[in-house]
């Protein structure tokens, strides 16, 4: 585990506000100089607590109104430690969760409507050792917080 001091939070928070956030407000905001929080930014990137920058889009201004759940239940194990293929070559795979219970496996799930997820559900279940799923539809998101918090 990386350890953080308070200045190292802080920019940490900054950063999460704003990615494109200067060197020059940085520093301000510190109260340190820009070498010293350019230097900083660099050790946190280095150390892979910063794993990237990125830009956060719109779901519903890109056409990817729908948002579903998806749990997948295989018949044999050896099935889902190959499901991992499949899913990195599906955009509309948001995230995918190895789970216990029921299920091997959760998708998050971003898509155009209720057709390109019926499309998604087919080529899913005709995926080896596939043997149940249960969707879940997202009628609203309360909370989608796209990194850890900082405490």
């Amino acid at each position: 585990m990386y350890k953080l001091d308070k200045i190292d939070k802080a920019l940490l928070k900054l950063l999460q506000e704003n990615g494109r956030a200067t060197i020059s407000s940085l520093s301000n905001a510190v109260s340190l100089s820009m070498p010293a929080v350019s230097e900083r930014v660099k050790r946190l990137e280095a150390s892979g607590v910063i794993q990237k920058f990125t830009t956060l889009l719109n779901p519903s201004l890109v056409d990817k109104q729908l948002m579903a759940l998806v749990q997948i239940g295989f018949d044999m194990q050896k099935h889902a430690d190959r499901f991992v293929d499949f899913v990195e070559t599906e955009k509309d795979i948001k995230e995918c969760y190895r789970i216990t219970g029921n299920y091997e496996y959760t998708l998050k799930v971003q898509t155009n409507n209720t057709s390109t997820l019926a499309e998604l559900l087919n080529r899913i279940k005709a995926q080896p050792g596939v043997n149940k799923t249960h969707s879940i539809v997202v009628l609203s998101s309360i909370i989608d917080r796209p990194s850890v918090t900082i405490t």
